[in-house]
């Protein structure tokens, strides 16, 4: 899931683009941008259907230990890459945090993706 996160984030974390919507941001939307990233990445995973799927039939366990977990670990690394571009330089929490959520859409995607090709 890293792996993932790492290939959408580092070719999108240098772009001016992220900083200006973290900025632009407001509680409201970063609440409604993390719940988007999770209903995504579970969907992206779990509503495709494949054989062999861990937690098959138990949409809830499945959620809380690889989603919420990966979802994590997406911001983790959505916090590397930032820092990596110095894009944490001179910015208080609340504004590293808006960054990495934002960040964190595309690393879900990317997550979920190496889920499925894993």
């Amino acid at each position: 899931m890293v792996a993932g996160a790492l290939f959408l984030a580092l070719n999108m974390a240098p772009t001016e683009e992220m900083i200006l919507i973290a900025y632009k941001m407001t509680a409201v939307h970063a609440v409604a941008l993390v719940l988007a990233s999770l209903a995504i990445m579970h969907a992206v995973v779990y509503l495709v259907g494949f054989a062999g799927q861990e937690e098959q039939g138990r949409p809830v366990t499945a959620f809380v230990h690889y989603t919420l977990a990966g979802y994590g670990l997406v911001l983790l690394t959505a916090l590397y890459v930032l820092w990596v571009f110095g894009r944490t330089d001179g910015h208080g929490l609340a504004e590293t945090v808006d960054a990495m959520v934002v960040l964190g859409f595309p690393g879900a995607l990317g997550a979920a993706a190496a889920r499925l090709l894993v």
